[in-house]
């Protein structure tokens, strides 16, 4: 759902849109079977795959049928931000997809404090003054000031849950939970998060050898 990414309204819209033919082997979006219906923000689990969080439709008494199609240039999917939905693997020898995330809320509506940063700038700091730097026209900068929208602070729990989940299965073993931990520890090294990341990691491995050598 992407609502625990982006947050705000719970009615917000997300846009999806391949960028050329998109056919089932490249990998297109793929939603559950009557999932825009659920109307409320179900448990997530830690997932290695995009956004690190999924759904478990079984433990909703959800439908397990996926839907997708062989998408074409010019095509869009739109669905609310409750939606569950998912990208399929790419089989294809040796294309790449490349599509389009666009997010729609009506003007004037809450916004999450983290929607007003640029994009991923929690894990490699960035300002708006360094975006616009080499900007032109100063007309578009900083708009979304004029619609007066609300700020609402990030609700961190979605993630910090997945966090615990992949370092408990980190120290039981598990391989996905510590390529999780790796991902974080690297490409965050100077977050909160990240640092405990790679703290639980050397702990891993301290313990790890100190089996070896008993």
């Amino acid at each position: 759902q992407d609502f625990v990414h982006f947050q705000g309204p719970e009615d917000n819209l997300t846009c999806w849109t391949p960028v050329g033919d998109c056919p089932r082997e490249l990998g297109g979006l793929a939603v559950l079977r009557g999932s825009h219906k659920v109307g409320r923000v179900l448990q997530h689990r830690f997932s290695l795959g995009a956004g690190s969080l999924h759904v478990e439709p079984s433990e909703h008494d959800l439908s397990d049928e996926w839907r997708t199609t062989d998408y074409q240039v010019g095509d869009a999917l739109i669905f609310p931000f409750l939606t569950i939905h998912k990208a399929l693997p790419n089989v294809s020898a040796d294309r790449l997809r490349v599509s389009l995330d666009n997010r729609y809320q009506r003007a004037g509506d809450p916004i999450a404090d983290h929607m007003l940063m640029p994009h991923l700038s929690s894990m490699s700091p960035l300002t708006w003054e360094e975006v616009y730097a080499d900007w032109q026209d100063d007309a578009w900068q900083y708009y979304w000031r004029a619609y007066e929208s609300p700020v609402w602070p990030k609700i961190t729990h979605y993630m910090e849950q997945a966090f615990d989940q992949a370092a408990d299965l980190a120290r039981q073993g598990d391989a996905r939970g510590r390529l999780h931990l790796h991902r974080i520890a690297t490409r965050d090294a100077m977050s909160e998060q990240g640092q405990a990341a790679a703290t639980i990691l050397a702990e891993i491995d301290s313990a790890s050898a100190g089996r070896v050598v008993d």
